[in-house]
């Protein structure tokens, strides 16, 4: 019998120790959210459609075709130049989350700078599979006609203009989740199967040392099991949010030294809601500002590293 490799080992560990609960519907809840405190209006806030015609001018690709936004222009001015792009998206982290929250996410606090990052509003219904369907089209949901993450697009899509245009992409995220569904359905190349963030992350690493992927795009879904299950501004959510942090303080600097330019995001919030035993909960769907604005935060690549980084193995 051939004896177990010690990533096979490692991969059933994590399997252990991370919960992982059935990706929650794209049907709006039938709630009302109050709005998100005020950041005082200091942050430019962007349209999601604006990131698909944003990503193909940095890549130099036309944009897809029903697009309903122009690009953003100061993160084409940062990151001209850009070779590949990668898009992480933190599922259901909030601009009003991340507010709260902020102690609990020093690595992208350090990341976000006065002039490297603004806010994006989600399209409606502010649900998972709609926004990111809208990230890779630059369509509402009347434009691409995703109401499932195993919906067919009704519109062009940027992986497949990348396609025509001789570039491939990587779409990543938790098995029979929209990254999987959706994203690794239209992309070039994913990991389908991978039980955990921490999975796909190795998955995704694996890959993009093997492959040119010019662009990667990759949903990190924890956070939204957890808010779901207990609040998105709960103790519980708190140590999701750190969770998230210590991914992005792995992936980012990984991916940059891989010469990605990076786009650091969400889909869309949550807002608390009160279950009938009175315990808290997390939902989304609305037009609340809870529930549509979301933190955009965008880096340059990095030079090429004189070694190698080496891939990322989950303890």
């Amino acid at each position: 019998m051939n004896k177990p490799s010690r990533e096979t080992l490692t991969v059933n560990a994590i399997r252990l120790f991370l919960v992982t609960l059935l990706p929650f519907s794209c049907a709006v809840p039938p709630v009302v959210a109050s709005e998100a405190p005020s950041r005082g209006g200091a942050l430019q806030t962007y349209p999601m459609q604006a990131i698909a015609p944003t990503i193909a001018a940095l890549l130099g690709v036309p944009a897809p075709k029903q697009v309903e936004s122009p690009p953003i222009e100061q993160v084409l001015k940062d990151l001209q130049g850009s070779k590949k792009v990668a898009i992480l998206g933190v599922d259901a982290f909030g601009a009003a989350i991340w507010n709260r929250m902020r102690d609990k996410t020093p690595y992208l606090n350090g990341l976000a700078a006065a002039n490297n990052q603004a806010q994006l509003r989600s399209v409606l219904p502010s649900v998972t599979c709609v926004n990111f369907g809208c990230m890779i089209t630059g369509g509402s949901q009347k434009t691409t006609g995703i109401t499932t993450f195993d919906s067919k697009l009704a519109c062009e899509d940027l992986l497949s203009v990348l396609r025509a245009h001789g570039m491939r992409s990587g779409g990543f995220g938790r098995k029979d989740y929209t990254g999987d569904r959706l994203l690794g359905r239209y992309a070039d190349l994913s990991v389908p199967g991978k039980a955990g963030d921490l999975e796909v992350m190795a998955g995704l690493m694996e890959v993009v040392e093997e492959k040119t992927l010019e662009f990667v795009i990759v949903q990190y879904g924890k956070t939204d099991d957890v808010f779901h299950a207990h609040g998105p501004f709960s103790q519980e959510a708190a140590e999701a949010c750190a969770e998230a942090d210590a991914w992005l303080k792995t992936l980012v600097p990984w991916l940059r030294a891989q010469g990605y330019a990076i786009i650091i995001t969400a889909d869309h919030g949550q807002h608390e809601i009160t279950r009938n035993n009175g315990t808290t909960a997390g939902a989304h769907g609305s037009a609340s500002d809870l529930d549509c604005l979301v933190p955009l935060v965008w880096l340059p690549s990095v030079a090429p590293a004189t070694e190698s980084p080496k891939t990322f193995h989950p303890q």
